[in-house]
């Protein structure tokens, strides 16, 4: 009988043409009150615009338009702010970024790949940049690590729990004593990279993750919302440091580097945080990236199918082959065919990517064309600084760089 009055009262008309919109907008973007209920739609209506009014400081004929779209389902704000949008959790600074369905990273330091877990559990989606002058940066790896997870999770009472990750090292051993907090969650998953190119430490390195203070399945995520499922964190750890041991004494190559960030990104899958969305985009003629995900599904001579556990976790995102020239016909319809075949293969050509996100300097079909024809002969900074003197630096590099800024769109 509760049951129904809670299914009657979370009710919200959404059109008949739409059949699957009440569990999808409960399951995912209607927040639980202290008191246990999911909000209605109109409550979310409410939280939102009031979150956009804020963020905007929109008049209220603005606001009123708005309201009025929204409320008629006509135009909504996205995704992540109907979730995070109107809430204390994104007022603050440090999680500004939660309110992004898309974000874009170079990969060319260990803080990289702490920052793409800490946007993933802020449910961001992710994407990479795994290019050579990005990922010839990282360090070799020189460490052998032997990772022992120790403790239970929710072992520490709720009050003693640690909230922020701390680290003790005594000679070769180190201990990651994981926080229960996002921070914590990423900063023993970047120590723990770090420790394999770490040069104050020599041979093998043993490495003691205790869990005990991380929070029990279905405890609530304060802040962000929802609860908590931490099945995955146990095994990120060991995971992590078997690809980085394979890599010992050499640079880690592109698929490598793509597995650290997928090994995350099944964690706070896992963790009820977020669908899986990420980029990863590899350098057109990288073979490795190329061919990264062939024969993933391998069948046995009995019929049975089994994916390879190894690169089980590339399947987290999407991967997608980056030219710095115009692909020919036949590359094009090559990868189209992949992808046909696959649902993997997709290129991009990322001239026409910074054409786009430039149309400020490019504002014309003649300078478009002039500029294309200057990236594929690798003069592209040239051309824009001869025509914009007073660029500097930082900003001509973050122009020529835009074909990363929408991992969702090729």
């Amino acid at each position: 009988m509760v049951r129904e009055l809670e299914r009657k009262r979370q009710s919200t008309r959404f059109p008949e043409t739409a059949p699957a919109a009440n569990p999808v907008f409960f399951r995912t973007y209607s927040r639980r009150s202290p008191a246990g209920l999911r909000e209605t739609w109109d409550e979310v209506c409410d939280r939102t615009l009031q979150g956009l009014v804020e963020l905007g400081k929109l008049s209220r004929e603005e606001a009123e338009i708005l309201d009025k779209m929204q409320r008629n389902m006509k135009a909504l704000p996205s995704g992540r702010w109907l979730w995070v949008g109107g809430t204390d959790w994104i007022a603050k600074p440090k999680n500004f970024s939660g309110a992004y369905n898309c974000t874009s990273t170079n990969l060319q330091d260990w803080k990289a790949f702490g920052l793409m877990m800490d946007l993933a559990m802020m449910g961001c989606g992710t994407g990479a940049i795994i290019e050579p002058r990005y990922i010839n940066q990282l360090p070799p790896i020189r460490n052998r690590l032997n990772v022992k997870v120790q403790g239970e999770i929710g072992a520490t009472p709720k009050d003693q729990r640690r909230e922020y990750t701390e680290i003790s090292i005594q000679g070769n051993q180190v201990t990651i004593y994981v926080g229960d907090s996002r921070e914590g969650w990423v900063e023993s998953y970047q120590t723990l990279l770090e420790l394999s190119t770490d040069e104050k430490f020599s041979g093998e390195v043993q490495v003691f993750v205790d869990i005990s203070d991380v929070r029990q399945a279905g405890e609530t995520l304060n802040g962000f919302g929802g609860v908590a499922n931490p099945v995955k964190l146990p095994v990120l750890y060991q995971n992590c440091a078997s690809i980085l041991n394979k890599a010992l004494g050499r640079q880690l190559n592109s698929v490598e580097c793509c597995l650290l960030i997928d090994q995350a990104a099944v964690t706070i899958v896992a963790g009820n945080i977020r669908r899986s969305a990420g980029m990863r985009q590899f350098k057109s003629d990288d073979e490795l990236g190329a061919t990264a995900k062939d024969n993933l599904w391998q069948q046995d001579a009995e019929g049975n199918w089994s994916i390879d556990p190894e690169r089980d976790a590339l399947r987290m995102a999407n991967h997608t082959r980056v030219f710095h020239r115009k692909p020919t016909l036949e590359e094009s319809i090559d990868a189209v065919r992949k992808q046909y075949y696959s649902g993997e293969g997709a290129i991009q050509w990322a001239g026409e990517a910074v054409a786009r996100s430039n149309i400020d300097l490019l504002p014309t079909s003649a300078l478009k064309v002039d500029f294309l024809k200057a990236y594929e002969q690798g003069t592209a900074k040239d051309w824009l600084q001869k025509r914009y003197p007073e660029m500097d630096a930082e900003e001509l590099e973050h122009r020529l760089a835009r074909f990363g800024l929408n991992p969702c769109g090729k």
